[in-house]
């Protein structure tokens, strides 16, 4: 199937038709606005982002995400670069707008030309990106004036096209390394209320808090619940057993234990209160039974209520101070051996 999409959609890129009608354009100097277009976020936009950017001195750009924005307002003489992929949707509006754009700049960092290139690839992935890239071949040759590639190698096989070659520029934030912060919910199937209720909370976290992660326990339903957020680990549930010696070893900065007003909830024991204390972390608790007339408010632990802006803002906090963790994870120990005495 792979060869017969190959056959019948590619033709080799000999020239790009604009190319051969047009005089060469400069790099972009007198370029005053510029859009970006890509999808999602993805490695090549984070590490390439800057390079394309100063390939337009002191044009305004804008960053535009084919997969939630469905057109655009093009200012008269803008440049749009378009990052490895687009759609037959955005073909069309950028095609609406062609008159209206000083230039189309193609940019790739893989070997998107050459659907031989990619055989070594696993069969699904490999059919996928001969799919796409046979969608937008005819496309790319007739509307972009130029295209762009990451390395040398790409700029040597495709010299006919007269790439430029634009080598990764990753943004000082982007190398800046923070202390790791580990926030985790270990609760069992019983809790699938709070896993859905926690998500608002988590996503607030990772928002303000590029230093946190998370990891939950949770079926497929969960892990799809939170495979659009970044840096979350979905584990599958263990046996009691594999959990005893997994928080034995394993180490946590932030526990939590929100518990929702149920019938079944309110038989529950404070038992997160030592699975955290195992795992060297402060717990945040719901202010309520069993947990409101055990843990001692910022002293052992935290106790809020189910007001998920609330847990957001502290989490926060704790995550943005390590001592302040740390004294409620010691005197979260020192409890538990007083309660062993």
């Amino acid at each position: 199937m792979d060869e017969l999409i190959r056959k019948a959609l590619f033709k080799p890129y000999l020239k790009l038709n604009k190319q051969s009608r047009e005089a060469p354009l400069d790099s972009g100097t007198e370029c005053h606005s510029l859009l970006i277009l890509h999808e999602g976020n993805s490695p090549t936009l984070a590490y390439f982002e800057t390079a394309i950017r100063n390939r337009f001195p002191g044009a305004r750009c804008q960053l535009v995400d084919t997969l939630t924005s469905p057109s655009i307002e093009v200012d008269k003489g803008a440049a749009i670069v378009v990052i490895r992929f687009i759609s037959t949707q955005w073909q069309r509006e950028i095609a609406r707008n062609i008159d209206d754009l000083s230039q189309v700049v193609y940019f790739m960092d893989d070997d998107l030309f050459d659907p031989s290139a990619l055989r070594a690839l696993p069969k699904a992935y490999r059919t996928k990106i001969i799919r796409r890239s046979a969608a937008q071949h005819r496309w790319i040759t007739s509307h972009c004036d130029t295209i762009w590639v990451s390395t040398s190698y790409l700029a040597d096989k495709y010299a006919h096209l007269n790439p430029d070659v634009v080598p990764a520029q990753p943004t000082p934030l982007l190398l800046t390394a923070k202390q790791p912060v580990k926030i985790a919910y270990h609760g069992s199937s019983s809790h699938q209320a709070e896993k859905y209720w926690l998500r608002e909370v988590v996503e607030g976290v990772l928002a303000r808090c590029p230093q946190a992660s998370f990891e939950i326990f949770g079926e497929h339903e969960i892990y799809k619940l939170y495979r659009d957020l970044p840096r979350v680990t979905v584990l599958h549930p263990m046996s009691w057993q594999n959990y005893l010696e997994y928080s034995r070893h394993h180490r946590i900065d932030i526990g939590l234990a929100p518990l929702l007003e149920s019938e079944f909830n309110r038989a529950r024991g404070p038992v997160k209160f030592y699975d955290f204390v195992r795992m060297g972390a402060v717990g945040v608790y719901s202010n309520c039974a069993p947990y409101s007339g055990f843990v001692e408010q910022n002293i052992n632990g935290v106790l809020l209520n189910s007001d998920p802006q609330k847990w957001v803002e502290t989490l926060s906090m704790l995550v943005n101070s390590r001592q302040k963790r740390q004294v409620l994870a010691d005197n979260a120990r020192k409890h538990m051996y007083s309660l062993m005495r």
